[in-house]
């Protein structure tokens, strides 16, 4: 059996804007590898040029006309599609794996060129696919609300942390925050800078405990689409040197700044899995979350919950944990009890499982 992975996105330079699902792809195919059988290869399929990985415009043509070329070449028996889409005509058979929604969820909250490929590049993907891979319950219960997929269509397989952001400790700690410049302590928020991140009701539940708490917010994570709300409302607090934006940041320094953190604070609006919460926990650092979507079952019982569009409630969940030392040191245990859980060798064996099955 000959397996092929729209690799696309990892074909983009050092750098440039990173999603869940470049993780996604790297992670699993590292993974897969050691499982395959000996009649069985995995291929890669990639544009040649970085640009066409990190434009949309190019990208999406690369995928309907020149992956499907590749595809026959190499003779594949079925194609991975990890971001929702298959090519439309030519292509083998293939599997998809949807991540989220969030374009049908919140279609005003995203750019109009990517909402509609998504929104039609799933629809016709779903009916070519041999088999649906939701990353969580709550994708596939959204699959099968909003597209009608049948619940048989569809199996649930979870995302796990990077081996790649490891926790740091003791020294390693102090040289990381010297080298960076850190002289507060801080709550971390990871994710790319977009609307459904909720991040102007973190800023501004932020606000209402900086008095009380010594802390820095921090922002760690690039420039997504539509974030002007959160600059107008970072503008409109004025907490100046309280609140740090980082931009982009590599896996092991991204490992340090999880493990640095007194607070983890993910008040999303909406996530298909919902990685950075699971990486905090494995790094050590309690967590504060939304209690919508798929974060309820990620994060277990190893975390508080709340209404992400209830920034009083937000408030005193990050006070709870900020000024409560014994919640702060029972919910890092719990997490990290949580986070160890989760594993990419699980999650290639049981995409491995579908493959074959699609297949047969």
């Amino acid at each position: 059996m000959r397996i092929g992975i729209n690799a696309a996105l990892l074909a983009s330079r050092g750098g440039y804007r990173q999603t869940g699902v470049s993780r996604y792809i790297g992670e699993l195919s590292r993974a897969l590898r050691p499982l395959l059988g000996a009649d069985e290869t995995l291929c890669m399929l990639e544009p040649t040029a970085p640009t066409v990985a990190e434009r949309p415009a190019l990208r999406i043509p690369w995928e309907q006309c020149a992956l499907p070329v590749l595809a026959r070449r190499a003779q594949l028996d079925l194609l991975h599609g990890p971001l929702h889409v298959l090519p439309r005509v030519g292509g083998p058979p293939g599997v998809i794996t949807i991540h989220d929604l969030a374009f049908l969820h919140f279609p005003e909250r995203v750019p109009r060129s990517r909402r509609l490929y998504l929104t039609a590049g799933t629809r016709w993907s779903m009916k070519l696919a041999k088999q649906v891979i939701a990353v969580s319950e709550s994708t596939a219960t959204d699959v099968q609300r909003w597209l009608g997929v049948p619940a048989g269509r569809i199996e649930v397989i979870p995302l796990a942390p990077t081996d790649a952001i490891q926790p740091i400790v003791g020294e390693d700690v102090a040289a990381f925050q010297q080298r960076n410049e850190i002289t507060r302590p801080y709550v971390l928020c990871v994710g790319t800078l977009e609307p459904r991140k909720n991040l102007g009701r973190l800023l501004r539940a932020f606000a209402d405990i900086a008095g009380e708490v010594p802390h820095q917010l921090v922002l760690v994570g690039p420039e997504g689409w539509l974030n002007e709300e959160m600059h107008a409302t970072l503008a409109e607090l004025q907490l100046g040197d309280r609140v740090r934006l980082t931009g982009f940041v590599d896996d092991a320094d991204l490992g340090a700044w999880y493990s640095g953190a007194d607070l983890f604070a993910f008040p999303s609006l909406y996530e298909g899995f919902g990685l950075p919460p699971l990486e905090a926990m494995r790094c050590g650092a309690p967590v504060v979350t939304s209690h919508v979507s798929s974060l309820p079952e990620v994060v277990g019982d190893a975390a508080l919950t709340v209404d992400p569009e209830d920034v009083a409630a937000l408030a005193a969940a990050m006070r709870r944990v900020l000024t409560d030392r014994a919640l702060a040191d029972d919910l890092r245990g719990r997490g990290i009890e949580r986070a160890a859980q989760f594993s990419w060798k699980r999650t290639a064996r049981e995409t491995l499982a579908v493959y074959r099955d699609a297949v047969r």
